[in-house]
């Protein structure tokens, strides 16, 4: 099975911390198979689950049962998707609201890369729009570049107003 991730594990950072949290569960899934051959019961130290993480679990449950080795797989499967997977940042002028953080995921994800990683920054200078960096480009589409790229008709346009 293909590893596909959901649209809310987005960033570096995000895909960093599912890591940590399928590493910490496996530990656990492997103590608590050991604990069923030695007494027969299960441990009650399940350690809680993010939303994105059970979702990313059942996900991969879903063509073969859970195991050891399979989460062993699954961890490497999500570090090389780390290691691997393009990113891009988009930097807007004010935090990105959950919606659309999904909206340009979901977008990036369906026509850039199915695997791309893409993290948010906000910087109020840029007044509005966006600066989107993927590798060594920049794709300036921020209203203070448009208004710097206008400098010498801009006051003449405010003189208007």
């Amino acid at each position: 099975m293909k590893l596909k991730l959901p649209d809310t594990i987005a960033s570096l950072q995000d895909l960093g911390a599912v890591v940590l949290e399928v590493k910490e569960f496996n530990r656990w899934f492997g103590h608590d198979a050991i604990k069923k051959q030695v007494s027969g019961t299960h441990g009650d130290d399940r350690p809680s689950l993010t939303p994105a993480v059970s979702e990313l679990l059942r996900d991969w449950e879903s063509s073969k049962p859970l195991t050891r080795e399979r989460l062993d797989e699954l961890v490497a499967g999500l570090e090389s998707y780390q290691k691997n997977s393009p990113t891009i940042t988009f930097t807007l002028a004010a935090p990105a609201t959950p919606s659309i953080k999904k909206t340009l995921v979901g977008w990036c994800r369906e026509n850039i890369a199915p695997n791309i990683l893409v993290s948010f920054q906000f910087n109020a200078t840029i007044l509005g729009g966006m600066v989107a960096h993927s590798g060594s480009r920049v794709f300036d589409w921020s209203f203070r570049r448009s208004i710097l790229a206008a400098r010498q008709s801009f006051p003449e346009t405010l003189r208007r107003v």
